[in-house]
Parts: C-alpha cells; sequence; structure tokens
C-alpha cells in the first residue's frame, strides 16, 4: 500500500516536472514615436504648428526690440527728465515687460496645448488602423516598444503601421 502511494506520488512529481507552460497570446511591439516622427501626417501637423510658432515668434521679438528701444531712450533721458517722471517712467516700463513675460508664456503654453491636442486626434485616428492591423495578423498584444528592455525583431510592427498610416491618412 505505501509502495503504491510513494510509486504514485512520484509518477505525479515527474509529470509536473516535465510539462511546459505554451502561451498562446501573440504579442508585438509598436514605437510610437517613429510613427509621430515619420509618418506624413504627423510630420504635416508638426510643420504646422513650427509655422505657427515662427509667426508668433517674429511677434514676439518685435515686441521685445520695442521694449529694449524704450530701455535705452530711458537711459538716455535719466540726466534731462524730472526724477517723478524717471520714475514713472520706469514703472510704465516694468509693467510692459511683465505683461511682455506672461504674453510669452501663454504663447508657448498655448503651442504646447495646440501641438499636443493635434497630436492626440492624430493618434486616435491611427488607433482603428492598429486595430484592424491586429485582427488580420491575430495579434493580441500591442506593447509600447520604450517598455521593453528586449525583444525579437520580428515583433515590431512599427514600419508596417507606419505603411499603413501614410497610405491612408491624407
Amino acid at each position: 500500500m505505501i509502495f503504491k502511494k510513494n510509486f504514485f506520488l512520484i509518477i505525479i512529481l515527474f509529470l509536473l516536472g516535465i510539462t511546459k507552460v505554451w502561451s498562446s497570446e501573440k504579442i508585438a511591439f509598436l514605437d510610437i514615436e517613429l510613427i509621430i516622427n515619420k509618418s506624413k501626417p504627423a510630420l504635416s501637423i508638426i510643420k504646422r504648428i513650427e509655422k505657427i510658432r515662427d509667426q508668433e515668434t517674429k511677434k514676439l521679438i518685435k515686441i521685445e526690440n520695442s521694449l529694449n528701444k524704450k530701455n535705452e531712450e530711458l537711459a538716455k533721458t535719466k540726466n534731462l527728465i524730472s526724477k517723478e517722471e524717471l520714475d514713472k517712467r520706469i514703472l510704465s516700463l516694468k509693467k510692459e515687460a511683465k505683461s511682455f513675460e506672461e504674453l510669452r508664456k501663454k504663447t508657448i503654453k498655448d503651442l504646447n496645448i495646440k501641438k499636443n491636442k493635434e497630436l492626440d486626434q492624430f493618434l486616435k485616428l491611427i488607433n482603428p488602423i492598429v486595430q484592424e492591423y491586429m485582427k488580420e495578423k491575430s495579434i493580441d498584444i500591442i506593447i509600447h516598444k520604450k517598455n521593453i528592455f528586449m525583444a525579437k525583431a520580428k515583433n515590431d510592427i512599427t514600419n508596417d503601421i507606419l505603411k499603413i498610416v501614410n497610405n491612408k491618412i491624407k
């Protein structure tokens, strides 16, 4: 009786020890930054934002130059005007400089918000494309490439998705 129990226990342990676990999920990874930096639709968004940024920068430079001229004029005339008038002009110049700095910060913030909003819309556009690709290739999980330490290159679907995005989204 003890022999039978020990025999079955040994067989069970032996069978448990040699079993292998096979994963049935197909996993791939995708580099979103590469899609954003290399796809034609995302590049057009980035170029449009850069153009707006350049225009806003030119406006800000004009205002800054104007403030610098006013500061130089004030420095030239400080010995020619009364102390009260000088204090009044300095206060006015400080207010203009403060409003300029606020305008500069607001412009930068608005441009970043606009860029993020448009890129989010772009990502929403490519989401159905990625889902369709997942269905076609029977992929269960797609992981962002930056979260992977090491993987086989055959699991990288970035170039496939990039080609599809460039063809489908104009």
